[in-house]
């Protein structure tokens, strides 16, 4: 393997897709790209809300990035990032074909199946349109610490 996709958000479930795309990297000798997709603020906020807006989302959008690239960096895999507007399903599988991804590993917000199907699963979008393997990360339980 050459190159994996990591999709993140910042949510649980994208920090598990960081840890899992981490793990499996370096024994795959391949390198990570991380891309967050966001949506664009409505146009009809007007000005200066739009403006406002989009300032705050591409601060979190950096934000998540140099994060996951700084994880990356802290293990010694090779990493980059990019920030995408768009569709985040349809916008993950196209990055993952022009760059000739050989596996894509998205998270999963753990909504349960009634609940995916009414917000939408970009996971289960993902598994079912791409053309090369998806590996969902499921979010780990915090553990509950026992008193003694």
């Amino acid at each position: 393997m050459n190159r994996v996709l990591v999709a993140i958000d910042g949510s649980d479930g994208s920090n598990a897709a960081v840890e899992e795309a981490l793990a499996l990297a370096p024994g795959l000798e391949a390198a990570v790209t991380f891309v967050y997709v966001r949506k664009s603020p409505p146009p009809r906020l007007g000005s200066p809300f739009y403006e406002g807006a989009l300032h705050a989302d591409l601060e979190r959008a950096r934000s998540v990035v140099e994060a996951a690239m700084e994880t990356a960096a802290q293990v010694g895999t090779e990493a980059d990032g990019e920030i995408i507007e768009g569709n985040p399903a349809d916008e993950i599988i196209s990055l993952a074909d022009n760059r000739d991804c050989d596996l894509i590993v998205v998270g999963s917000r753990g909504f349960g199946a009634l609940a995916g199907a009414l917000l939408g699963s970009v996971s289960h979008a993902v598994v079912q349109h791409a053309n090369r393997p998806v590996l969902v990360a499921k979010q780990r339980p915090v553990r509950q610490r026992q008193v003694a």
